[in-house]
């Protein structure tokens, strides 16, 4: 075994320097280089600092005008809040508030009747990553409100095929049903009752497309 009595007995200048004695080595005879370094790494810190309170400032100023704007379309004021959420989608272009606010446009739109107005705000957030289920839901909700029943099939199917297992489902597989068979395509719009019976037993949803399974009651003789 290796005697290493010698390190205890005080012969450390065999030991060489240490880490931190070649690093203050390095530091002396590259000072300009170090204290550049340093400069660099607090302005980075410094910015980064900024950056997080800017953001979060702006990103509370952003849903605080969402909300206003909000409460100023329910409360019926319906084109002042257009123009707040105007404001909130064009000053807050770099926050999640900005797509809730085209779709509370569209919302306030569709409930004006306005369906193809209402159609325009939601296609914009179609791809949106959160919101994307409910404008695409919308989309359908308008286009069968305006009496595109192909259109809103096709919303219906993309949603259906992008996001089966949102809790949106099993009213979207409805939805896409009732589309069917108000368009006169009974085959399919039974497959689509048969689908909701089969995926979502024991809900509304199956008891409803049950009952639409069910043949006509045959007329009662007098």
């Amino acid at each position: 075994m290796p005697d290493s009595t010698w390190i205890a007995g005080g012969n450390l200048e065999h030991a060489g320097p240490g880490r931190f004695d070649r690093a203050l080595e390095w530091i002396k005879k590259n000072r300009e280089t170090f204290i550049g370094s340093v400069v660099i790494l607090l302005a980075a810190g410094v910015f980064a600092v900024y950056f997080f309170m800017h953001y979060r400032d702006t990103r509370d100023s952003a849903w605080k005008a969402l909300f206003i704007a909000q409460q100023t379309g329910f409360g019926g004021n319906a084109a002042e809040a257009q123009k707040q959420l105007e404001s909130v989608e064009a000053s807050f272009a770099g926050t999640a508030a900005a797509a809730y606010a085209v779709m509370t446009r569209g919302d306030i739109l569709f409930a004006q009747g306005k369906y193809k107005d209402a159609e325009a705000e939601y296609s914009k957030i179609a791809s949106d990553k959160t919101l994307a289920p409910f404008a695409i839901y919308s989309l359908g909700k308008s286009k069968e409100a305006d009496g595109d029943l192909p259109g809103a099939q096709a919303q219906y199917s993309d949603f259906l095929s992008k996001f089966p297992e949102s809790f949106l489902a099993p009213e979207v597989h409805s939805s896409l049903a009732r589309t069917q068979e108000m368009a006169g395509a009974k085959d399919l719009a039974r497959g689509s009752y048969e689908k909701i019976s089969l995926l979502y037993p024991d809900t509304p949803w199956a008891m409803e497309a049950k009952a639409r399974l069910q043949p006509p009651a045959a007329p009662q003789k007098k």
